[in-house]
């Protein structure tokens, strides 16, 4: 018996239940697989584009990377590994640990890689979704997007830079072929990557030029290694690790109550991140270049203990000045200072507000998504979007933090999904679809709620669009989302047992 079979006590030959392709291959896609297994749904196709599994983990391999929740939160529940090398886990030790899952879990012999879904159309009068992939068209009754808000490179607007003679990359498109030792390197953006890749680097490089918009607050990440003994301890008592996963879920809800509508727990966090500053840089002018003027956790808090540090060396310089172009040399910024460059990286994020590019989804009535989303992003608990019916997403609008881990929010989106899956079942229902009424009452209390956070203090950020939007956050606990989640309420959904029948959840 296969280890789905072995989860879910059922033998995938012998399930039933609607077929379903899931794009994206990383926690997502493989959660989404397990997960339904365990709910009896085993007809699952998983379309990656890349060459494994991985997502995030597979393309962002730069020196550094590592990520920024604790390591028993930042893992699939149902999987939970005990020897975690350290409390924030290396880039390359999450990658492993997802293939490891995916292998433990038969969920690889559902996934076909280097395959990318370039369109998805509903099919109203067969209620299918049928696909266009690299690989050719594939039809579905759910289909499920697991995309990510970190898979497309953002590249900035500047001009001549494809006239930089030296290479240039993003740094989620790493070029491992290009050696650094003794060049020198202009890194563009003071993001979460960029605090990781500088202090990497610094070490081997001859000069780094750091070209900051406007700085970020941080915490300390009191990172450290595992010991073996305490691996051990939690292999022998699991228990241990799920106290300490619980701890760590707990200090992160207190963080996203001060972050929205506790802001007054925020003095704690105010303090800690300027102590950080003050106690790492002791050069005023290199202090004040490095002091956000905006509240804590308007922009996005970054956890760190070798930023600043790195930042002090001789061979770093933190420029400020705006750029204006660059040029085959380098960069020259706009109060005329040229610098130049051997190579050029750019640690300039994502296009966070896609959810699904640069695929094009067509709903009911021909109707794309990227219309229905003309204003700003907008879906019902993040997951469902009306006149798209047996469409899910996963990290979808709005369920996004400055807290958490995005693995659990994966996770309860999956359990409403799986929900309205069963509800389909019982009610020997072709199409399940949410509600607009339904969808843009939660959207009305959402905005409502976001309006008072911390996000919404005047920063510019990638939480918050150009017109004052905000398709990432949520405005409520991580506890919150999981209990709205995990079950469907009545009415918000409307079920076709035919094409003339048409009845409501509940």
């Amino acid at each position: 018996m296969s280890a789905l079979a072995q989860v879910t006590g059922r033998d995938p030959a012998r399930a039933g239940g609607r077929s379903v392709a899931v794009v994206g291959g990383g926690f997502g896609g493989v959660a989404a697989v397990v997960m339904l297994a365990r709910a009896g749904h085993h007809d699952v196709t998983v379309f990656e584009r890349g060459e494994r599994v991985g997502g995030v983990w597979h393309h962002n391999t730069y020196p550094g990377a590592a990520c920024d929740v604790p390591s028993h939160l930042y893992e699939l529940s149902f999987a939970p590994n005990p020897r975690w090398s350290r409390r924030y886990a290396p880039q390359g030790e999450i990658q492993d640990y997802l293939e490891e899952v995916a292998r433990r879990y038969d969920v690889l012999e559902r996934i076909r890689t280097n395959t990318e879904v370039t369109r998805a159309r509903w099919d109203g009068d067969r209620s299918k979704w049928v696909l266009e992939t690299s690989a050719g068209p594939h039809e579905a009754d759910v289909l499920i997007t697991a995309c990510g808000q970190l898979s497309v490179p953002k590249i900035p607007p500047i001009p001549g830079l494809g006239d930089f003679a030296g290479p240039a990359f993003h740094t989620a498109r790493w070029r491992h072929d290009v050696p650094l030792g003794g060049r020198r390197v202009a890194v563009v953006g003071t993001g979460c990557s960029a605090i990781q890749v500088v202090p990497a680097i610094q070490r081997v490089v001859e000069q780094v030029d750091v070209y900051q918009r406007s700085p970020g607050w941080t915490f300390p990440k009191m990172d450290f290694a595992y010991q073996e003994r305490t691996k051990r301890l939690f292999e022998r008592f699991p228990i241990l690790q799920r106290l300490d996963r619980a701890f760590v879920f707990a200090f992160m809800e207190f963080g996203a109550a001060a972050m929205t509508n506790r802001r007054w727990l925020l003095a704690p966090f105010r303090l800690a991140a300027r102590r950080q500053i003050t106690k790492a840089i002791k050069d005023p002018v290199l202090r004040a270049k490095v002091t956000p003027r905006d509240e804590v956790g308007c922009k996005r808090v970054m956890l760190t203990d070798e930023w600043y540090p790195a930042l002090a060396e001789p061979n770093v310089e933190l420029v400020t000045d705006r750029i204006a172009e660059v040029t085959p040399a380098g960069i020259r910024t706009e109060e005329g200072t040229e610098r130049a460059a051997d190579v050029l990286v750019l640690a300039t994020g994502f296009q966070t507000h896609g959810f699904v590019a640069p695929m094009e989804i067509v709903g009911s009535g021909g109707r794309t998504l990227a219309e229905e989303w003309a204003e700003v992003p907008r879906a019902y608990l993040g997951l469902s979007v009306p006149g798209f019916p047996n469409l899910f997403m996963l990290y979808g609008p709005n369920t996004n933090g400055g807290t958490g881990s995005v693995i659990y929010t994966i996770e309860a989106g999956m359990n409403h999904v799986i929900a309205a899956l069963n509800e389909m079942a019982r009610a020997d229902a072709h199409r399940i679809e949410v509600r607009r009424a339904a969808a843009e009452a939660f959207d009305r209390e959402l905005r409502a709620a976001l309006a008072e956070t911390v996000w919404h203090t005047g920063c510019t950020s990638w939480y918050v669009d150009e017109n004052g939007n905000d398709p990432s956050q949520w405005p409520w606990l991580w506890s919150d989302y999981r209990r709205r989640a995990m079950r469907l309420q009545p009415g918000d959904y409307e079920l076709d047992r035919s094409a003339n029948q048409p009845t409501a959840v509940g």
